[in-house]
């Protein structure tokens, strides 16, 4: 009996553990037809190893950077560090210390804290600076002392047109290259906000930096400081300024010092000064330019005469502008066609007794009225028309227009909506800034001398090779442009030139030339007045 229960004992655990392998293998058929399923359901498209193409950028840069960067492979990121817009000054009392001088003092875990900052100063990291508190706001982007490759330019150039609060990139010694800067110029074309690029440091055999100054960029402020900018590459911005049209006009403030730029290079830019009416602050300090140079852009501030070409221009420029004052205003083709007379629809009948003289005159305007050009009348066809005209006058009908008045409607209309149209498109052509050729000129010694530039407000040419035969041409340049500005009615006194620095050339700082030009530039300068300001608060 024993046995017996034994038997059926082992029968009855091994009845159970086939129910529980069952049901295992119930549980894992069920999950393989899930994930078969799943797998079904996902599009094929997806389940392929995404690319940096197939990304959609969000506007947040930090995020949209990492990603990007994970897609093309990269397995080291740099760090995107988030900086506040406004840092708060450090609180020195007096007689006190920074915080960030008593390291020492610190617990030992802090100063270890501070060694890994400075550290990771060190590696590579981009700045981003945000309008606000939202990560999407990024107003500034800072990247400097690392190497930017291709690689890295293509994850770049995809986020910074979604950043619609873009206003300033800087990129100091990335080491661009030709290939890279064109990559970049790409974007920038994207980029609507932006008003500053800064390309410190940069320095390319092909000079190709007058790329970025185009129609389509809307920078107001470039800065190509250290990129060994020669006199050739000069002459290249220089032809980029010239070249865009007066009505789009962006680059404000342009800074190429610390380069090789000599008398050529300062001449070619002279060039564009005289016909320019944009650019308000020139930054030439640090370069190679002599007294030739110096001359060259001293001319450009005061009266300077035109050469050959530019006469030629200015005759053209004036007849154009006397064609189309004169088209403007020409009674014939002036004429309002909203009150052509047609007889009998406005005064009705004619009276039956009219003078002989005011017959005759109104037959004579008859006959003009009814002659087309192009048709020839005989004398008996005329008197005919004349005497039916006469006869029905005398009958009390009413003549007859030729002008059918539903046509002469339409062609009332018609030309209401040209005159609008040349309205809009003469108003237009008033808001669109003069050419400089046509301002007023002065006839001397056989020459056409033209007013200078006094839409340039700062120029720095310090530390150059200039000496004293360049400060008196400066020197004459700056009494032109007061003589000037005070012989005018209305205008304002410092306007032309505000600020000139001319020191650390070659010259001793006791120069009488130097001594004048400070003296005649102390009160327009703005930065000398709020000092002066501040002094006398100060004192009082």
């Amino acid at each position: 009996m024993e046995k017996d229960t034994g038997i059926i004992k082992k029968a009855k655990m091994g009845k159970k553990a086939e129910r529980s392998a069952k049901d295992k293998l119930s549980v894992v058929n069920s999950e393989d037809e899930a994930k078969s399923a799943a797998l079904a359901t996902v599009p094929q498209d997806k389940a392929r190893p995404q690319t940096a193409d197939d990304y959609l950028c969000t506007g947040n840069f930090e995020q949209d950077f990492i990603e990007l960067c994970n897609r093309v492979g990269f397995s080291e990121i740099p760090k995107v560090i988030t900086r506040e817009r406004t840092l708060p000054a450090p609180n020195l009392e007096k007689g006190g210390r920074d915080e960030t001088d008593s390291v020492s003092e610190k617990d030992p875990l802090d100063a270890l804290s501070t060694a890994l900052e400075k550290f990771t100063y060190f590696k590579p990291s981009i700045q981003v600076e945000n309008e606000n508190e939202d990560p999407k706001s990024a107003r500034e982007v800072y990247i400097r002392g690392w190497k930017i490759d291709e690689k890295m330019m293509s994850v770049l150039i995809k986020c910074l047109p979604s950043l619609c609060n873009l206003q300033e990139i800087k990129l100091w010694n990335v080491a661009l290259t030709d290939v890279t800067l064109g990559m970049l110029i790409g974007a920038l074309h994207l980029c609507t906000h932006l008003k500053t690029v800064v390309l410190d440091g940069n320095p390319l055999d092909q000079q190709p930096y007058h790329k970025l100054i185009t129609e389509d960029i809307t920078v107001a402020n470039l800065v190509l400081r250290n990129n060994q900018i020669d006199d050739e590459g000069a002459k290249l911005i220089g032809l980029a300024i010239s070249n865009l049209k007066l009505t789009n006009k962006n680059l404000v403030s342009l800074n190429l010092s610390f380069n090789h730029i000599g008398n050529d290079g300062a001449g070619s830019i002279a060039e564009v000064l005289r016909r320019n009416r944009s650019l308000l602050w020139l930054d030439l300090s640090h370069n190679r330019i002599k007294d030739e140079g110096a001359a060259k852009l001293a001319e450009v501030l005061g009266h300077f005469p035109l050469t050959h070409k530019e006469v030629v221009e200015r005759r053209q420029l004036l007849m154009a502008k006397e064609q189309v004052s004169a088209k403007k205003f020409d009674p014939k083709t002036d004429r309002p066609q909203s009150h052509i007379s047609i007889p009998g629809l406005e005064k009705g009948p004619q009276p039956l007794k009219q003078s002989k003289s005011t017959g005759k005159k109104k037959d004579k305007d008859t006959l003009r009225k009814e002659e087309k050009p192009g048709t020839a009348h005989s004398g008996t066809a005329t008197t005919q028309s004349v005497q039916s005209k006469k006869e029905d006058q005398k009958a009390g009908k009413k003549p007859v227009s030729i002008i059918d008045p539903k046509a002469a409607r339409g062609r009332v209309l018609k030309s209401a909506k040209e005159r609008r149209q040349l309205a809009t498109e003469s108003e237009a052509a008033d808001t669109t800034p003069q050419d400089p050729l046509l301002e007023p000129a002065e006839f001397r010694d056989g020459q056409v001398f033209m007013p200078g530039n006094k839409v340039l407000i700062s120029l720095n040419l310090s530390r150059n090779h200039i000496t004293e035969q360049g400060l008196k041409a400066f020197l004459v340049a700056i009494e032109t442009q007061i003589q000037e500005t005070k012989q005018i009615p209305g205008t304002k006194i410092n306007n032309g030139l505000l600020r000139l620095t001319i020191s650390k050339n070659n010259f001793p700082e006791d120069n009488e030339a130097f001594q004048k030009i400070q003296e005649l530039m102390a009160p327009r300068d703005p930065f000398l007045k709020t000092l002066v300001e501040e002094d006398r608060a100060t004192t009082s």
